[in-house]
């Protein structure tokens, strides 16, 4: 019976003991200490704890089976007294609530430090996802102007010549700027659609370089359906274009090409272009290195982004993994 009640008394003292724990544990902040800060606090408070529980416990119970205790001291009179049997339970039981109140808290410490680096683990997810989602529409918001300069630029030059084209022109280029803004709120878009609008640039261009231009497209269909970084193909073909096409007189050829290879698609954007000695055909402007850089926010090392350049031929071999719009 005194196993019992002492058992039954036990149980409450040692809840409240390591629930008062872990107040102090949060209200404190004591998991930014070190782990041997964290090691003496815990030794320190099981042994107070412990022995405060113990002693609560022995002060209800004792005078509860007083007399037990006294027949119990006349039977070992012989080899202990009533303060041997008291002091030798008090040190059994304190070692004892010692001991599970230190693995309690050692458990509690575990469990919550793992809650917390998932926590952090995916604030962190979180931040990164937010600024690469802040760097891309910072990229978006470069590549829109840019493009808008080059076409209005485009139409000043023919709206004295044909006001006819011009006007042609004006309403292929609002089908891409809406197409532009619709697809930035999406970090990928369907290739059907990318192509769809590189379609309507084409004619939007060759309103004005006419028979300067061949625009050459070989892409299976069955490659319509995976994803890909909105303008990324128009870009290419505008740089191929601007840099290359339009500084030749007789003008060129510019080739899109796009094939699968394992879970890999390979685009080839190859345009005719100037033979000069001194400087490259193409420069890296704002154009060029947007596009790389929207490809790593995006892919990461899953991408790959190479310019050449062989005598008139200028080349963009780029590489993105296959993302099919299921």
């Amino acid at each position: 019976m005194f196993n019992v009640v002492a058992g039954l008394l036990w149980l409450p003292l040692f809840t409240l003991v390591v629930l008062y724990y872990r107040y102090q544990y949060k209200h404190r902040h004591w998991y930014q200490l070190g782990t041997s800060k964290n090691i003496l606090i815990v030794l320190l408070y099981s042994t107070a704890s412990a022995f405060l529980v113990t002693a609560l416990m022995i002060g209800i119970t004792f005078p509860l089976f007083w007399d037990e205790v006294k027949q119990l001291e006349a039977v070992v009179k012989q080899q202990a007294t009533l303060t041997d049997i008291t002091i030798q339970h008090i040190i059994g039981n304190t070692l004892q609530t010692q001991l599970f109140i230190s693995g309690w808290i050692f458990i509690y410490i575990s469990i919550t430090t793992r809650q917390r680096i998932k926590e952090t683990e995916l604030t962190n997810l979180r931040l990164q996802n937010s600024l690469k989602e802040a760097q891309l529409s910072n990229l978006t918001n470069q590549l829109n102007p840019h493009f808008l300069f080059n076409a209005l630029n485009n139409i000043r030059f023919t709206i004295y010549e044909d006001q006819h084209k011009a006007d042609s022109m004006l309403t292929a280029l609002a089908d891409v700027l809406r197409y532009s803004l619709e697809s930035s709120k999406y970090s990928k878009v369907r290739l059907e659609q990318e192509l769809a609008i590189v379609n309507r640039y084409i004619d939007l261009i060759k309103i004005q370089m006419e028979a300067r231009l061949v625009f050459k497209l070989e892409i299976p269909e069955q490659l319509y359906s995976y994803l890909i970084p909105p303008m990324l193909l128009q870009l290419l073909i505008e740089n191929a274009i601007k840099h290359g096409i339009d500084n030749l007189r007789a003008g060129g050829t510019v080739l899109v090409k796009a094939e699968q290879i394992q879970q890999t698609l390979h685009f080839y954007i190859t345009n005719t272009a100037p033979e000069t000695a001194d400087k490259p055909a193409h420069n890296t402007g704002i154009g060029l290195k947007n596009i790389g850089q929207r490809l790593i926010l995006l892919y990461g090392d899953a991408a790959s982004f190479y310019i050449t350049q062989h005598d008139d031929e200028f080349s963009v071999h780029l590489t993105i993994p296959c993302e099919k719009d299921e």
